[in-house]
């Protein structure tokens, strides 16, 4: 089972039903988790997704939704890692879509790429 909702996301994993939410919170724990500074967020991305930058996603994903409501938390980053052998590639690229969906400091992340971009009327622009 999978639901999505923009910043979250829903899915079975560890033999029970669990939420991602890619918040602040989450892009904290990220950032915290590969050593990375808000400004270097980019650069985890710029070669592709590694096996450490996916069990972070979902990790910091899992962890922010649930420190957020105060659920328990019951696994660790090498637990999440081994969950990860069970996802099937097209859960993992729909967990990724949505954490791209999400917005960062009021604004959408999207890796540089201008997304609702204005036509001018000037000349030569």
């Amino acid at each position: 089972m999978s639901t999505r909702k923009r910043g979250y996301y829903t899915l079975s994993l560890g033999g029970k039903d669990r939420t991602m939410h890619f918040s602040m919170n989450f892009w904290g724990s990220f950032c915290d988790i590969l050593g990375i500074s808000l400004e270097q967020i980019g650069t985890a991305f710029a070669n592709g997704i590694s096996i450490t930058t996916l069990r972070a996603i979902i990790y910091s994903g899992l962890w922010a939704f649930d420190k957020e409501e105060g659920n328990e938390i019951d696994y660790n980053e090498f637990k999440v890692g081994a969950w990860l052998e069970d996802l099937e590639a097209a859960k993992l690229e729909e967990i990724v879509s949505v954490m791209f969906e999400s917005k960062i400091l009021g604004n959408d992340l999207n890796m540089g790429i201008q997304r609702n971009v204005k036509r001018t009327t000037k000349q030569g622009k």
